[in-house]
């Protein structure tokens, strides 16, 4: 049994037909809106919630914090969106096509409203042949690479990301992505196709680019997935990407297909369906279903971010051990666990910093450190 104010805070985030009575039967149920106020906090939901309450019967202070909340994402987006269309157009000027993912972008794209979503950074993509040019662009723009580290080792350790990140004073960090996923994923590793198929979106007094509905709903499924839909907010994202009149689903299983992240796909739309009731097509859902571990997955998921009890045992983001249930079949986790022991990380940077010249070294020093950190579990 989910708890009241947990069916309130996922009833304001649906957007089928069935939203407005399933708002005003939860908050029917709700005796503690202090605790909706938490739980809509603790997720980065405040515009769904705040524009869900019904007109009587909330505390005045519940209603000030959420009115607070949605009022500071609304400044921190338009300053947001400012330099986001600074960092397009500078782009733009030296030759680059950049396509804006996630960030204030997303939250008018989506939502048509930038106060609808946080965020703590500005995500561009950019086709991999354009990865120098992007990078001298946001240089000479001031913008510089928040680790200290020297030209070739940001360019050591990030291609294998496919991610630099960039920050200056007084303006959000910038992440330039020029892979769609790191290579240890599989799947395309060029964003090329989807920076050619992006379309403009004013934002900012100016216009970037956001990718299609169809690329952007692959792009939000993987996302979620990767960092095991740790918010409430990512699933709203999602469900509302995808429910736009013009997304075309068919069109969405293909590129899913075609990236060999089908798993990922099953595992995004059974969330989005089980907390906010996604309207998804019968056939798409049913094989959903049938995918045994993408259901596990997603039930873990349901479960923890519904505080509905013990949830699945399903692993940590970011490990080996979550990874590897997501991705689709044997040759896809045997490249995982080749490129993962085999591809140096910033943290071996962490653990010596090597000359430029003897960056190679960064290879072997990866498997002393996985060594290591394999003899110390078994300890």
């Amino acid at each position: 049994m989910r708890r009241p104010d947990v069916d309130f805070v996922l009833a304001a985030l649906r957007g089928d037909a069935g939203a407005a009575h399933a708002q005003r039967a939860a908050a029917a149920r709700v005796d503690d809106w202090a605790a909706v106020a938490r739980y809509t906090a603790a997720h980065d939901v405040a515009w769904w919630v705040r524009r869900a309450l019904p007109a009587e019967g909330v505390p005045g202070d519940v209603v000030a914090i959420l009115v607070d909340a949605v009022r500071e994402a609304a400044l921190h987006a338009l300053a947001a969106a400012r330099q986001l269309a600074d960092v397009s157009r500078a782009l733009g000027d030296a030759g680059v096509r950049a396509v804006a993912y996630k960030g204030p972008a997303l939250s008018i794209d989506v939502h048509a409203d930038l106060a609808a979503r946080k965020f703590d950074d500005l995500d561009i993509l950019v086709g991999e042949s354009d990865r120098q040019r992007a990078c001298a662009a946001l240089a000479a723009t001031g913008y510089a690479s928040p680790s200290g580290f020297s030209e070739r080792e940001e360019k050591f350790y990030s291609r294998w990301e496919g991610v630099a990140h960039f920050s200056r004073d007084g303006a959000l960090p910038v992440e330039l992505h020029w892979r769609c996923q790191a290579p240890r994923y599989g799947g395309p590793q060029d964003p090329a196709d989807i920076v050619a198929r992006a379309r403009p979106c004013a934002l900012g007094g100016g216009t970037v680019l956001v990718p299609s509905p169809e690329d952007l709903g692959v792009l939000l499924a993987l996302h979620g997935v990767k960092h095991a839909w740790r918010y409430l907010q990512w699933v709203a994202d999602f469900s509302a990407a995808v429910s736009r009149p013009a997304f075309e689903w068919s069109r969405f299983v293909s590129l899913a297909d075609g990236w060999r992240v089908r798993r990922a796909m099953h595992c995004s739309v059974l969330v989005a369906h089980d907390l906010v009731a996604l309207d998804v097509p019968s056939a798409l859902l049913r094989a959903a279903r049938d995918d045994v571990r993408a259901e596990v997955l997603a039930r873990g998921v349901v479960t923890r971010l519904t505080l509905a009890g013990d949830a699945p045992e399903i692993g940590a983001e970011s490990t080996a051990r979550y990874d590897l249930q997501w991705l689709d079949g044997p040759l896809a986790k045997a490249r995982y666990l080749a490129l993962a022991a085999a591809l140096p990380t910033p943290q071996e940077r962490n653990v010596a910093r090597l000359p430029d010249a003897l960056l190679p070294l960064a290879y072997p020093l990866r498997a002393w450190r996985l060594l290591q950190h394999a003899r110390g579990r078994r300890a």
